[in-house]
């Protein structure tokens, strides 16, 4: 699904120390900077868009002014391409930005340098899933359909064990069950990032690793359902037709310092960044799946009910 969840979460300790906002060079001002260094160098993509923008350049003045090659720039700011700190100290200076603006964005640079912790898993990580993993790390809010399995966020580590194996884990099996617990710790355990998320029915009676195992992921949710920061509901099948029956999951960011990116399943392209209409469809089509939902109450019921049904006692 977008973005899988597996895991729970506690307070917010261990949270990233904030930066300094990046004053008029975007609408974040006195924000954090977020956490994720892929995030980082995103939001710095975005911010020198905006400078050059307020600046009143175009790509083709501005790489003409520094001796760059053409489309130099316009690869900057769509984060296809990185930017090093004299870079950065080039454009801010061109595009004229006072002194707060240069030292923030300089910082910024700075910043998103840092190496992730997740790029310690390239030999399990798709270019698609690092992404999406760098979203996570930075997300303020993951609204999440699950239509087959549970969120990857979610999951208990047998069944998270059970699900790879299933699709052919292999060798790899550890390492990848590895990186997805050190998933689940960063949005959910470190930073308590909120977790709104939607389970269709069919998701609760497939027996993942057996009774036992899916008995424990429901025990597992239920407590995950008591968090604050947590909402649960469960589409039954009585709800009839819905808008979409495949999973995503939609992440927003604090501030207007990045759009809603768009994930979906982990063996497809991953995570999506887009600003355009797909986004908003994904948005309402989520906001239809929560109407034909139970209430939270209900769905707290609906777990614990099921997980009885499968040997669960304690659920």
């Amino acid at each position: 699904m977008a973005a899988e969840t597996t895991s729970p979460h506690a307070g917010a300790a261990g949270a990233a120390p904030a930066d300094p906002g990046l004053g008029r060079a975007g609408s974040s001002q006195g924000s954090p900077a977020p956490p994720s260094p892929m995030l980082r160098r995103r939001v710095l993509a975005r911010e020198l868009k905006k400078l050059r923008r307020a600046a009143g350049l175009t790509h083709t003045e501005v790489a003409r002014r520094l001796g760059w090659q053409q489309g130099k720039v316009s690869k900057i700011e769509s984060a296809r391409q990185g930017v090093g700190v004299e870079a950065v100290i080039a454009l801010v200076d061109i595009c004229g930005a006072d002194a707060q603006q240069r030292e923030q964005l300089v910082q910024l640079a700075h910043d998103a340098r840092a190496k992730a912790w997740w790029e310690s898993y390239s030999d399990v990580l798709s270019a698609g899933l690092s992404a999406q993993v760098g979203f996570e790390a930075g997300a303020a809010r993951i609204r999440a359909f699950a239509a087959e399995t549970v969120p990857e966020l979610l999951r208990t580590r047998d069944y998270a064990a059970a699900v790879l194996a299933a699709r052919g884990g292999g060798s790899s099996l550890e390492r990848r069950l590895e990186l997805l617990l050190e998933r689940q710790r960063t949005p959910v355990v470190e930073r308590a990032v909120e977790l709104d998320v939607v389970l269709a029915e069919s998701v609760l009676r497939r027996v993942v690793g057996g009774p036992g195992v899916l008995a424990a992921q429901l025990h597992h949710l239920v407590a995950l359902g008591r968090q604050p920061n947590v909402t649960l509901r469960v589409l039954p099948f009585t709800a009839g037709a819905t808008a979409v029956d495949v999973p995503f999951s939609v992440l927003s960011f604090d501030g207007e310092r990045h759009p809603d990116v768009v994930c979906v399943p982990s063996d497809s392209p991953g995570a999506r960044p887009t600003e355009d209409a797909e986004v908003e469809d994904y948005r309402r089509a989520f906001r239809g799946l929560r109407t034909q939902s139970l209430s939270v109450e209900e769905s707290q019921q609906f777990l614990a009910d099921v997980g009885r049904g499968h040997g669960g006692e304690h659920v």
